[in-house]
């Protein structure tokens, strides 16, 4: 991936609002989160609502390549903070 300079306020990004919303409803956005690196590498949860919401853990190699690293149907996510309904 070769970098793009482009003037204030003109870079085009490849996240539309359309993905961010995309999903059952506006509480299933496209998400990216937990990012963390190593060495020149960049790793991140991205959720996805196209699959039922399921969670993968992503990598972005030195070199550009972007790697899924959570193999289908594996999924990352914890619900361990969710409502538990017995209280």
């Amino acid at each position: 991936m070769t970098p793009q300079i482009a003037p204030y306020g003109s870079w085009k990004s490849p996240i539309t609002a359309e993905m961010t919303i995309a999903g059952k409803n506006v509480a299933d956005p496209i998400g990216f989160g937990q990012i963390a690196l190593d060495g020149q590498d960049v790793y991140w949860i991205e959720s996805r609502p196209e699959e039922q919401g399921r969670s993968v853990v992503m990598q972005r190699k030195a070199d550009g390549t972007v790697v899924e690293r959570t193999p289908a149907p594996f999924n990352v996510r914890t619900r361990v903070h969710e409502y538990g309904g017995g209280a």
